[in-house]
């Protein structure tokens, strides 16, 4: 397993990054020494590529420009990241309204990948990014699975919502030693079946969603009483928020303990590090800002708004982007594993209700934004079960939405969700906050009662 680590790492990824024209390898050679640099190293170096993006972005991206010239800012006026207040807060409204003018227009189509946020806050957007820029956060989610022990090569389970279409991701997860496994339908039946797949093969790590992850324990628990693979090391988990209940559940069954991580369009890959202390976010490829709220001063935990400016992603730069979930900062303090960079308690804002049909078929956040990310005719969704059997689905739409999209829309919801429930999809002028400003895209009325104990 070594022999076959080292071949992934010094043979494999960068035959791989030829091929692709990406330039992961490159990358994770750097992440691997800049992860020891002092405070200082890391902000003279986020100064220098905020300079340079600002500059580009300036120059080759109408959006950036007529915002700059509108209040009087020049390039030159943002030097570090302290500058960075001169600017106003960009929201993924703002960016939406652009109609094309967010891509620069000096990046060759060859270079760009085009992306589509998860829309965990019921707003799918999608945009572009670079290959560098790609390979640059690939190599971050690299080194954060680098501190729960993983190393290239290493066999993995992926759970996830979305079927694996493409032939080249499915030769990808061949190489890397890694075994896809999707779970459109979260039921008892979906599973047992994964549970008996993870078994098969006997993973070193697992990744999955929280909630998705919880019901897998559950399984387990029932019919083994505890996870029996003899491999396994650690777990990591993404996509919704990590309630401390799902975390001790799992981390029980299974044997191990999670690391838990978070990512956003324009942001860092955010990671728990080594001592399983606090989040460490990538600072090196973007730079962040956590401002208080209304949210902040009604939570006695204080949570901050996060803000980020993407310094490596020139097609469609983020410059403080709203990403309008929250953080609970830790100390000022080293941590204990000896990385210098920000200590980030918890992770808050990210959605994680769940919806249950009369059936025992769950739903869950994912289910809908891996759904309607790629439905450009809608601009954001919120789904509300006030009955068992009855879930409403609220879209904010465009001008290319048609009767055509309302039909696709809701026949493919009823027939996924089962004849049990009426599904009610319609069109709303608005979509309501809650009192402290945040937006919920799941709601269950809370006399639904779930089976598991969420």
């Amino acid at each position: 397993m070594v022999l076959f680590s080292l071949l992934s790492k010094k043979l494999i990824l960068p035959i791989s990054d030829l091929v692709t024209g990406n330039s992961i390898s490159k990358q994770l050679s750097f992440l691997e020494k800049s992860q020891f640099w002092t405070r200082d190293q890391l902000k003279e170096y986020q100064d220098s590529k905020l300079r340079s993006l600002v500059h580009h972005a300036y120059l080759n991206v109408p959006f950036y420009r007529n915002l700059f010239d509108d209040i009087r800012i020049k390039p030159e006026d943002i030097q570090t990241r302290e500058d960075l207040v001169k600017l106003p807060i960009i929201t993924k409204e703002d960016l939406k309204k652009s109609k094309g003018k967010h891509l620069a227009t000096n990046i060759k189509s060859k270079d760009l990948v085009f992306a589509s946020s998860s829309g965990s806050t019921g707003e799918p957007f999608q945009f572009y990014k670079t290959k560098a820029s790609e390979s640059f956060l690939t190599a971050a989610a690299l080194r954060g699975w680098n501190w729960m022990g993983y190393k290239l090569g290493d066999p993995y389970v992926k759970v996830s919502m979305n079927p694996r279409s493409s032939i080249i991701k499915k030769i990808q997860d061949f190489v890397n030693n890694s075994l896809y496994l999707s779970s459109t339908q979260l039921n008892p039946e979906e599973f047992l079946k994964i549970v008996k797949d993870i078994d098969k093969f006997n993973p070193d790590f697992i990744r999955c969603y929280p909630i998705p992850l919880y019901f897998l324990a559950n399984q387990i628990e029932a019919e083994h009483g505890s996870y029996k693979g003899k491999n396994l090391k650690a777990i990591n988990t993404t996509g919704s928020t990590l309630s401390d209940k799902v975390r001790l559940k799992v981390e029980d069954v299974f044997g191990v303990k999670i690391f838990d991580s978070y990512s956003c369009e324009g942001g860092a890959v955010f990671y728990e590090c080594s001592d399983h202390k606090y989040y460490h976010p990538a600072e090196e490829y973007a730079i962040q800002e956590y401002i208080s709220d209304s949210y902040t001063l009604s939570d006695p935990e204080k949570p901050l708004r996060h803000i980020t400016t993407d310094l490596h992603n020139y097609a469609s730069p983020f410059i403080r982007y709203d990403t309008q979930d929250y953080v609970v900062l830790g100390d000022d303090k080293s941590c204990t594993c000896g990385k210098q960079y920000s200590n980030i308690k918890k992770i808050k804002g990210r959605d994680g209700d769940i919806l249950v049909t009369p059936a025992g078929k769950y739903l869950i956040v994912e289910n809908f934004v891996a759904y309607f990310e790629w439905i450009t005719e809608v601009d954001q969704i919120q789904v509300i079960q006030n009955r068992l059997d009855e879930i409403h689905i609220k879209m904010i739409v465009n001008t290319d939405f048609t009767k055509n999209t309302l039909k696709k829309i809701q026949d493919y919801w009823q027939n996924y969700i089962g004849l049990d429930v009426h599904v009610i999809c319609e069109v709303a002028d608005k979509i309501e906050l809650t009192p402290t400003g945040k937006r919920r895209t799941i709601i269950r009325n809370p006399l639904i009662k779930l089976n598991h104990g969420l």
